[in-house]
């Protein structure tokens, strides 16, 4: 269902209308209904069935941790094994046979529902999330305006939205014409300049060949512009059609060009994304750390090994081939050496000397430029296949594993 056809106009306008007047049950099964017919949209017959049963599998093993927390660990490993094998990922190509491989189970918005479930296992299996029933979980789940590309909600403020505790717009006239505008604004950044930029930028599937290096960066640049116009503005319509209806998703970028570290461009590009990621991939490793004997006076080195663990899942969880891989060891990478260089400055200069020198115009203008071209140019390694890496590096593919 595109965002600029009649029938997306026309159920947005109807579920705003819905969930803010419908009384009752009816308005549950109505956000439900809206829902599952905008999922349906992308999906096969088949496509709806997986994603029915990973949902309802997922509601199963919530309830089954938040009474038997020993089972976490096992449910997480099941989910994200059928997530691996549904993406079918290049490991699972390559490990099993061609006869058991299918991609009629892959889901539209697979991948956040990934983090949706197992976000609600977790703090189920943790005593973090109250009982929850089926309808709700089910409406978290398919929620129309977070389902195919985020930004990635937790269940607890979904649900104050939905009950009324949290109302994300003040009831006068001018929150609504703000939530509007922004809708608006949104189309205009994905459907005008981001095409016109798009024209400039080298998108995934299009050859690189004949493209010289600084050709290819340029190129990876306007796409890395490209991709914020395009993913930024789509956010910027599900926010304020969110908002209008009463259940809001949460912000998910904050001029990330303008980061002047690593680590600022990871709270400003996917928030909703690096925030799922630092609660449920590096705390949980940092902290494991922390407690062996061995890691627990290597406070930086244990850091610096969960913070690598964690990019390197933003980087596969972006996509299924191994330039997704190398996408994230580049970011860990990134994010090794400025912890480091952080921590060896602080030690030099002290906490108010590193202080004062973050606030340095010339280091601000230099840091910035240099985490623009760092995070920029990564975007390579979205754009060119596995096959146009190992040519700009100058390996022949065909010839590789010869003698």
């Amino acid at each position: 269902m595109s965002l600029l056809s009649l029938q997306f106009f026309s159920l947005s306008i109807a579920m705003v209308l819905w969930v803010r007047f419908a009384p009752g049950p009816l308005r549950m099964a109505g956000f439900l209904a809206g829902s599952g017919f905008y999922a349906a949209s992308f999906l096969e017959p088949i496509g709806i069935a997986s994603t029915a049963t990973l949902c309802l599998v997922g509601f199963g093993l919530s309830r089954l941790c938040a009474a038997r927390p020993r089972w976490v660990a096992p449910s997480v490993c099941l989910v994200v094994a059928a997530f691996i094998y549904f993406r079918q990922y290049d490991l699972v190509i390559w490990a099993l046979p061609d006869r058991w491989l299918t991609t009629a189970l892959e889901t539209a918005g697979l991948s956040y529902l990934l983090f949706k479930i197992l976000h609600v296992i977790v703090d189920s299996g943790g005593g973090r999330l109250p009982a929850l029933s089926l309808p709700s979980y089910l409406a978290y789940c398919v929620n129309f305006t977070t389902f195919l590309l985020g930004p990635i909600q937790r269940y607890p403020d979904f649900q104050s939205q939905w009950q009324g505790e949290n109302d994300p717009l003040d009831p006068g006239l001018t929150s609504h014409l703000d939530a509007t505008n922004r809708v608006l604004r949104g189309f205009v950044k994905k459907f005008v300049i981001s095409e016109w930029v798009a024209a400039y930028a080298l998108l995934p599937g299009e050859s690189a060949a004949g493209l010289g290096f600084g050709e290819l960066l340029l190129g990876a640049w306007a796409f890395y512009l490209f991709l914020y116009l395009d993913f930024s503005g789509y956010c910027d319509i599900m926010i304020g059609i969110g908002s209008l209806m009463g259940i809001r998703p949460p912000e998910n970028f904050w001029l990330p060009f303008f980061s002047p570290n690593i680590s600022q461009y990871w709270l400003r590009v996917h928030r909703s994304l690096t925030t799922w990621l630092t609660d449920y991939v590096f705390q949980p490793i940092y902290t494991s750390l922390l407690r062996s004997r061995r890691f627990r006076p290597r406070r930086l080195l244990s850091r610096n090994l969960a913070i690598a663990a964690t990019m390197i899942v933003a980087g596969i969880w972006h996509g299924t081939t191994f330039s997704f891989l190398l996408f994230g060891l580049v970011h860990a990478f990134y994010q090794v050496c400025f912890r480091t260089s952080e921590a060896l400055l602080e030690r030099r200069l002290g906490r108010s000397g590193l202080k004062a020198l973050r606030a340095n115009r010339a280091w601000m203008i230099g840091s910035t430029l240099l985490t623009f071209v760092a995070t920029a140019s990564a975007y390579l390694f979205f754009v060119l296949d596995p096959a146009s890496l190992s040519a700009l590096v100058g390996l022949d593919p065909s010839q590789q594993g010869a003698p």
